[in-house]
């Protein structure tokens, strides 16, 4: 499950905190050795999926060896979640096949991912020190190769390792995973915390923190190295071992739920905020802040930082052209999100600001052209490829498709990922727009879903970068942050 949080909770960006009273000291834990692969205990689980009391997925892990190839192993994992945000259903899937060594060492992969009609594939094989990945969505492909300090696992193996080290209480496990949510390359750590019992589960367990690109999960394991439960998303998100039939059933249970449970946990309260999209100066302080995010310094927006909490001043009546102006111009690259250098985005871009002279009149002329054919729905898209096609998408869509009209005129863009205000909801949701850099103005803030030449103050940039990389250390705040104060609001 902690590959489907992870999915979940970079979905959110476009609970339930404590569970220590669930559980108990179960005594002096047995002597449970490391297992081989070829004498793992089970094959296939299945598990259910709950977040926040209502279930709406479920995942498969299935272990098998290699026929024709003895040294080898495969782990086929699947994934399905659907749940309802914004009175939109959202279905996330996840089919995945990875090929690895009797260490769980990452040989070949193959990962499929659907999300909200969307599709991304991601495929590749080690060679020698270097791990060679090939994506492609809404037919835009990309080749990398990353190299690797030590043989990478696949997120997968994530749930195989504790057992294949051997559960014992105390027990610090590190390595390097692919993930391929983010194509990337991450550490990973693992701690056997405890022995426990619980009336969530059958008999006793080791309790197994995970920590992954900033997300959190717990698991427990018996000795038969079954993941009996696993908590993520701070308690909001829960799976529990179940028999096939019972853990697909949660097709019929979400296809009934109206309740806007994803809202709710990702919704920051505040006191309100009159004329919002007007503001042109504000205070904010939020608690909740994980150590691991480095707010970006950009234009307008200050920041200082005490523990936990962030306190920020956004004033977009001041303006600083050195603000975080290390090479604009790598934002005029195509990536796979943002595949700007594409016939079908650069013709357009040139049509839509057919004799804009300035940079100010170029931005002005694409908000009004995606304002006006891009419907605003809550559908996530891999690339801005995704949303030309179906001219629908939520924020992150709309910042993605912007970029690439903007890149492919040669305006340095780059994606922003934070909070801002939305008045329907009395609080600040995540939400995704962009900077575009101005010579002798710096970044100059723009938001497409809204339609802002000049983003609002309410707007609290938090991360940038379009790829889910960029994004992961804001999954880490998602249904843990609030809002602790909310001062000095200006108007223009």
């Amino acid at each position: 499950m902690r590959r489907f949080a992870a999915a979940l909770a970079l979905a959110l960006l476009g609970g339930c905190a404590g569970s220590g009273a669930y559980f108990s000291d179960a005594g002096a834990p047995p002597a449970v050795p490391a297992r081989a692969l070829a004498d793992w205990p089970w094959q296939e689980i299945w598990t259910g999926v709950v977040f926040r009391g209502q279930k709406v997925g479920f995942s498969r892990l299935e272990l098998r060896a290699v026929a024709d190839a003895p040294d080898l192993w495969e782990i086929e994992t699947e994934s399905a979640l659907r749940l309802r945000f914004l009175g939109t259903d959202k279905r996330v899937s996840l089919r995945a096949l990875d090929r690895v060594r009797a260490d769980l060492t990452l040989q070949r992969f193959d990962y499929e991912y659907h999300l909200d009609g969307s599709r991304l594939r991601v495929e590749g094989e080690r060679e020698g020190e270097v791990l060679v990945v090939r994506t492609e969505s809404a037919g835009t492909r990309r080749e990398q190769r990353l190299a690797m300090a030590q043989p990478a696992l696949p997120a997968s193996a994530l749930a195989l390792l504790p057992a294949l080290r051997g559960l014992h209480v105390g027990r610090d496990l590190r390595a390097t995973v692919f993930v391929g949510e983010s194509q990337s390359l991450a550490e990973a750590s693992q701690r056997v915390l405890a022995y426990e019992r619980s009336p969530l589960f059958e008999g006793a367990a080791f309790r197994v923190a995970t920590e992954l690109l900033g997300l959190q999960t717990e698991t427990w394991y018996d000795d038969r190295a079954r993941p009996l439960l696993e908590t993520a998303l701070h308690g909001a998100m829960v799976s529990a071992l179940e028999d096939a039939a019972t853990a697909q059933a949660y097709r019929v249970e979400a296809s009934l739920a109206k309740d806007e449970s994803l809202l709710e946990f990702s919704l920051l309260r505040s006191t309100p905020v009159a004329d919002a999209r007007r503001v042109a100066a504000l205070s904010i302080a939020l608690e909740g802040v994980p150590a691991t995010l480095a707010v970006p310094r950009t234009a307008g927006q200050r920041c200082t930082r005490a523990g936990a909490r962030l306190e920020c001043r956004v004033d977009r009546r001041t303006r600083d052209g050195t603000a975080d102006a290390r090479d604009p111009a790598r934002y005029l690259r195509p990536t796979l999100a943002v595949p700007s250098n594409e016939r079908a985005f650069v013709e357009l871009a040139q049509s839509v600001a057919a004799g804009a002279s300035t940079a100010q009149e170029k931005i002005g002329r694409l908000l009004a052209w995606i304002d006006a054919h891009i419907a605003k729905a809550a559908v996530d898209a891999f690339s801005a490829a995704d949303v030309l096609r179906e001219r629908r998408a939520e924020c992150q869509g709309h910042a993605y498709l912007f970029a690439a009209l903007a890149r492919a005129l040669g305006l340095p863009t780059r994606v922003v990922n934070g909070l801002v205000y939305t008045p329907e909801h009395h609080g600040f949701l995540y939400h995704t727009w962009n900077e575009v850099w101005i010579e002798g103005g710096g970044w100059h803030p723009v938001d497409a879903t809204f339609a802002q030449p000049l983003a609002d103050a309410t707007h609290l940039a938090l991360a940038v970068g379009e790829s889910a990389a960029d994004i992961a250390p804001l999954a880490a705040m998602v249904g843990r942050a609030r809002i602790a104060a909310l001062s000095g609001v200006s108007h223009w």
